[in-house]
């Protein structure tokens, strides 16, 4: 039987019964202990919140049943936290759950790129100091190969590349963006959760290149460069923190994708662990890989991909 903890939370007039999934550690919303309302985190988890309510009405030993006021009914509306103890008003609305429970950052409104934009805008104004506003517009109209440019190559191609996997929300997935990890500025550009499991995703930008690829090697016009070693990398970590956070084992698969405009991309031999495809072509490329997940896993695990410390070390 799926099991729950409960917190209340008393203060300013209001009484709520905040409730956690017990096997993610996540909490799913809460119920309004005067109006009767339940009002889920996000829409992904009104269906388990629901359940917990049946759970409670039926006097299951798995979960703490709430002073009934009132009778309960399911709220559409976002869940917004409880006011800071100090009497400060929370700005917050996704991060819904008590400080004993749960008070580190959401990253579901992260944007396509956007650790890569704000690096792009440090480098540039890091650049103007150095050499000068002139010769950094110059540098900019000549195409200098400068840490500026990289970054803003690389946000350009985070954005355009993440525009293609939002396509896949409308059929059952859900996708992160920009995720944090660790504790050196590292992040991943992409994780999508999905019918046909968890993939994280490493975007390139290599307008009119030529791209050759093997087991072990990516060349791009010929030089070897890194990316089947770092998406292999960036799977496996991503799978350990999310196995430890989630409590089951979870699967990873890399993914690497080539924003190429007219350039090529040959594979001369599948990788295997990693799936390598043009930017156009990615989401349908995921969207016909074989159904594993159910919907209600994909909802559990997007409930606990969406914090920043399952991210963190442990």
């Amino acid at each position: 039987m799926q099991e729950f903890r409960t917190q209340s939370w008393r203060r300013y007039g209001k009484a709520r019964t905040y409730v956690v999934d017990v096997a993610t550690g996540v909490q799913i919303g809460y119920r309004d202990d005067v109006s009767g309302e339940l009002v889920p985190t996000d829409p992904s988890t009104a269906r388990i919140l629901g359940r917990w309510w049946e759970l409670v009405q039926n006097g299951a030993p798995s979960v703490i049943a709430p002073a009934v006021t009132a009778p309960a009914t399911v709220s559409t509306a976002p869940s917004i936290a409880p006011p800071d103890p100090r009497g400060q008003p929370s700005h917050t609305a996704r991060e819904v759950m008590p400080a004993a429970v749960r008070t580190d950052e959401d990253l579901s409104a992260h944007r396509a790129g956007q650790a890569a934009r704000a690096r792009a805008v440090e480098e540039l104004a890091a650049r103007r100091a150095e050499v000068g506003r002139l010769r950094t517009w110059w540098g900019r109209v000549t195409d200098a190969r400068t840490d500026e440019r990289a970054w803003r190559i690389g946000a350009a191609a985070e954005e355009s590349i993440g525009a293609e996997l939002d396509g896949l929300a409308g059929h059952g997935w859900r996708v992160l963006h920009s995720l944090p990890v660790g504790e050196r500025d590292a992040d991943i550009d992409h994780v999508l959760i999905g019918p046909a499991g968890v993939f994280t995703v490493n975007s390139k930008h290599h307008p009119g290149a030529s791209v050759w690829v093997v087991p072990k090697q990516v060349r791009v016009n010929g030089h070897p460069v890194p990316y089947l070693r770092n998406s292999r990398h960036e799977a496996a970590r991503a799978a350990r923190l999310l196995s430890a956070a989630a409590h089951v084992p979870v699967g990873v698969t890399a993914v690497l994708v080539f924003r190429l405009g007219s350039g090529s991309l040959t594979l001369r031999e599948e990788p295997g662990d990693v799936l390598v495809v043009r930017a156009a072509a990615a989401a349908e490329a995921l969207r016909r890989l074989p159904v594993v997940l159910s919907e209600e896993q994909v909802d559990r695990l997007f409930a606990v991909a969406r914090w920043r410390s399952t991210w963190q070390p442990r």
